[in-house]
This record gives structure tokens, sequence and C-alpha cells, in this order.
């Protein structure tokens, strides 16, 4: 992907953020396609490119740290992002005071979720604190631990949410385009998962299960996220 494509891609979320609903989800929508449209004519010139015996486009590690309280849940919706557009793995490390993901994959595909996982943070914590000033009587008798538990877990169904809706706008584009497509992106998937397999990763302890009545919110929420596919699922 071009830099001018990226930067258009870039105005359009970054508008997103700061306008109406209604523009928002048609400034999103388009941008969007052009992440899966472009995505897709890349890993198909590429292919070309591997089967002339040309050099391939690179495969990058690229680090997105997360900062604050809600730092680890914010981080699920990048790794949402990545898993939806399948040509990108998320590895995960933990410091002392953020929480890091290490987006695994072709320098072009790690940079479309680089570009599209900010501007759903944003959406997230302005969606979060709509839902918690309608719903936080639901919680009013709990301490402020399980209060923030239940914030966390909007968010982290928000992301799953998000990542239902980008993977299903992507495998509609696929059954949209070329003949060959599928399979030029499994192989695209197969040459990031052999570079996953020379690297040495540790498993990450597994965190405390999220609020259910707040994760389900947020996965509601996540659905209607102007990423702009189409509704991944009926309501």
């Amino acid at each position: 992907m071009t830099e001018a494509k990226l930067d258009l891609i870039a105005k359009l979320l970054a508008k997103a953020e700061s306008t109406t609903p209604e523009e928002a989800e048609a400034l999103t929508e388009h941008a969007e396609r052009l992440i899966v449209k472009y995505g897709i004519e890349q890993a198909q010139i590429d292919e070309r490119r591997g089967l002339l015996g040309q050099a391939q486009e690179q495969i990058v590690t690229e680090r997105m740290l997360f900062r604050g309280v809600y730092a680890k849940d914010l981080r699920e919706i990048g790794i949402g992002v990545a898993r939806a557009l399948e040509t990108v793995r998320p590895l995960v490390g933990e410091f002392p005071t953020v929480a890091a993901l290490y987006l695994v994959g072709h320098a072009s595909d790690v940079r479309q979720a680089q570009t599209l996982t900010p501007s759903l943070q944003v959406q997230a914590m302005v969606a979060m604190r709509e839902w918690w000033l309608t719903h936080r009587d639901l919680y009013a008798e709990c301490r402020e631990g399980e209060r923030r538990r239940a914030r966390s877990g909007f968010i982290r169904g928000f992301a799953v949410g998000v990542m239902n809706r980008i993977a299903e706008s992507r495998r509609v584009a696929v059954e949209e385009s070329s003949d060959g497509t599928e399979l030029v992106l499994v192989s695209r998937q197969s040459r990031v998962d052999a570079a996953i397999g020379e690297m040495t990763t540790k498993a990450a302890r597994p965190r405390r299960g999220a609020d259910a009545t707040s994760f389900a919110y947020g996965h509601r929420s996540g659905l209607d996220a102007q990423t702009g596919g189409r509704t991944a699922v009926a309501r």
C-alpha cells in the first residue's frame, strides 16, 4: 500500500472520530473498503512476484504500546483486528507500565492493522463511557474493583464484536474478488506462520474472565462499531 493510500485512510478515520455518527459511518466504511481492497491487491501482486522468482514483500514485526487503566483491554482490539485480517499474527508482551502488542506479518498488512486499531480504540472508549453513564446503577453495590472489571469487560466485548464484523467484511470481499484469491491469502498466511515458527515466544498468563453483563453490552457495541464493513451477524 502506497503512502498516499495510507494517508487517505488515516484522514478518513481521523475525521470519523470527530463528526456525526452518520458521517462517521460513511467515512469508516470507505476506509475499510480501501483497506480490504488494497490488502487483497497487494497479496495478489506479491504472489505473482514469488511465482516469477522475484523478491516478495518483507515480513516485519511492529510493536504497539497501550497505556492506562484499560491498556490490556484496549490491546484486545488490536489483537482482534489482526485476527480478523488473518494475514497478521498478534503476539503480546508485558512490561511494568504498558501492555505491548507485536504484529507479525507482511509490511503492508501490518500497517493496515496499525492504521485501523487506534480509531477503534477511540470508539471503544467513547462507547464504554456512554454505556457506563447509563448502566452504572447495575453496579452500585459493587466495590470499585468490580466496577472497573465491568468497564474492562465492556471493552473486551467490544473487541470481540469488532473482530467478528471485520472478519465478515473480509470474507465478503474475498468472495467478490477473482478466483484464486483464497489460495493466495492462504499462501500469504503460511509465510507469516513460518516466520512465527522461527521466533521464540512465551505463553502469556491467562486473565480473569470478564464481567458477563458488560462483556455482552460491549460485544453488541463492537458489532455496531464503524469499521466500514457490513453487519456480521443477526442481532
